[in-house]
């Protein structure tokens, strides 16, 4: 999953000094805090020419060009200022901003890592965070992002940023959750950004099929209520997927179906809804239905793994049928040769137990037919008991 971070860098602008009352400098400084970036960059490359051993004016100048999207020529700017001053924080932070602008992300990381984060201002510390957290995963280093992440989303619990982009990684490094609790806050916060409260839904999915009992039940009917917001807000097809999924999670079986129902007719092309109608109706026992509906999803892909797993439906609903045959072609079809086998293990299960049954019929009729026989005797002359 892709996931955007908004990366806002507070931004000091220098005093003027006695080391840097250079022409352009102040003129550039003025320009800047006008947002006049055009002329700040104009003023300050004059004075970095005057004055090229002050590292303020290479700063002051990157930040300006990073204004005007001139980021190759800002990244220089930046490099110049941090071999003046390596030491400095603000110098750090600023050049790994203009690398990860310039898409040198394993460069930005290296860079940040050198940065002691105690020693920034608290108020710094989520934006070096998100900086850092950004560099590691676009450099491939998705685990070491995880925790920048976490720091950055309990410091900042009202963003729905912070919160969502924590919760994403840890949905994908598999600590659902964390990712749960993390997702569903920026789900509340920015409820009004459907995506976000897609991805929750789709994390609470995860951790209902991992729990059990009264936790599983839970994550269900949470995923029910916010997808039922998003259906009242637009029932698109996607948003009725969601809706329907978390019914059967719930075990809303006959309100599942309707709402897949609702969605084939947005998207009828697609296996996935037929799929899940068929699963609906298994559920609640209408194995005809659920028959009709996973033979449908066949005709609406020409992917295998797909239709192995419409035949392996296919198989389950034929095996509660008592369809054996019928069970077992499905199953080959599925390619699951362990359930091909089950079934011909209950098959011959099911025909000794016809067979005992037919025997126990037989033994209760000639026991039916002996009464009967012995009733007659006892009704004809001296067949009685009391005649001599």
């Amino acid at each position: 999953m892709q996931r955007r971070f908004i990366i806002v860098l507070a931004l000091c602008v220098l005093s003027l000094s006695a080391a840097t009352a250079w022409a352009g400098y102040e003129e550039g400084v003025q320009a800047f805090k006008n947002g006049n970036y055009s002329l700040a960059v104009s003023e300050l490359q004059s004075y970095v020419q005057e004055a090229p051993d002050q590292w303020q004016g290479h700063y002051l100048l990157g930040q300006a060009l990073l204004k005007l999207k001139r980021n190759q020529e800002a990244l220089t700017s930046l490099r110049k200022a941090y071999d003046l001053n390596p030491n400095d924080s603000s110098v750090k932070l600023n050049l790994a901003n203009a690398y990860l602008v310039n898409r040198r992300y394993r460069d930005a990381a290296a860079l940040l890592r050198q940065v002691d984060e105690g020693s920034l201002p608290a108020r710094v510390r989520p934006v070096y965070d998100q900086m850092l957290a950004k560099a590691l995963q676009e450099s491939g280093q998705e685990g070491a992002a995880l925790e920048p992440l976490r720091r950055a989303a309990a410091a900042n619990s009202n963003d729905a940023n912070a919160q969502f982009n924590y919760g994403a990684a840890a949905l994908q490094a598999g600590q659902i959750d964390q990712a749960v609790t993390a997702l569903g806050n920026a789900a509340r916060l920015d409820s009004g950004n459907t995506e976000r409260v897609k991805t929750y839904i789709q994390a609470l999915f995860r951790q209902g099929r991992a729990a059990r009992g009264a936790a599983k039940s839970e994550s269900y009917h949470k995923a029910l209520a916010a997808a039922q917001g998003l259906v009242e807000k637009s029932g698109s097809y996607e948003n009725l997927m969601l809706l329907g999924e978390a019914q059967l999670g719930t075990k809303s079986y006959d309100d599942a179906a309707r709402t897949f129902r609702r969605a084939a007719m947005r998207n009828g092309s697609d296996w996935l809804v037929y799929y899940y109608i068929g699963q609906a109706y298994t559920a609640s026992t209408d194995y005809t239905s659920a028959s009709s509906a996973l033979q449908q999803a066949l005709t609406k892909t020409s992917e295998t793994k797909d239709k192995n797993r419409i035949w392996s439906q296919l198989g389950f609903v034929y095996e509660k049928e008592k369809e054996y045959d019928k069970a077992k072609a499905a199953y080959r079809q599925a390619g699951d040769s362990a359930s091909v086998a089950r079934v011909e293990k209950n098959q011959e299960t099911a025909k000794y137990n016809q067979k005992v049954e037919q025997e126990n019929e037989k033994i209760e009729e000639m026991k039916k037919e002996q009464e009967r026989i012995e009733k007659e005797l006892q009704q004809l002359p001296g067949g009685g008991k009391d005649n001599n």
